[in-house]
């Protein structure tokens, strides 16, 4: 066998032994429906306070933006107080689109979301609405988001 021969059939098993890596679109979409999975199993905001960098910007309603994680915080701290109901509600949503810089630092998803609770009285309501997120990558490797941008469905 040549030397020629021997060197592609070595770099032919090295390719299928190594398991191709996710490529940083699949990596947004998945970390999105984590993101989603997360709220639906423990609130909204132990989600979003779990995935979201210190610097991160969050616009959505009619209330002025929350600037940093630290805001965040102190902003859903004293929703909770005030709202009893708050375990009850449920916010999850769903990427349909991902794009990411060449390096794969930098990134979006885009997708479309449901919000389910209680009216006083007992009966629920359900709004819908859509997003986009970015994400940036860390030092350890997993994405963050650093802005949040949501709207709401004409009902």
């Amino acid at each position: 066998m040549g030397k020629s021969v021997r060197a592609e059939l070595l770099a032919t098993a090295l390719v299928l032994a190594v398991p191709a890596l996710a490529a940083p679109t699949d990596e947004l979409l998945a970390t999105d429906k984590a993101f989603s999975a997360l709220s639906a199993q423990k609130g909204n905001h132990a989600a979003f306070l779990a995935y979201m960098t210190d610097d991160a910007r969050l616009y959505q309603g009619d209330r002025p933006p929350l600037l940093g994680k630290a805001a965040a915080a102190a902003f859903f701290a004293a929703e909770e107080k005030a709202d009893p109901s708050y375990r009850e509600q449920k916010l999850v949503w769903s990427p349909e689109e991902a794009e990411a810089s060449p390096d794969g630092v930098l990134g979006f998803t885009r997708g479309h979301w449901s919000f389910t609770a209680a009216k006083p009285g007992g009966a629920s309501f359900t709004l819908t609405g859509y997003y986009v997120t970015e994400w940036r990558r860390g030092a350890d490797g997993n994405y963050k988001f650093c802005l949040d941008i949501g709207g709401a469905d004409k009902h």
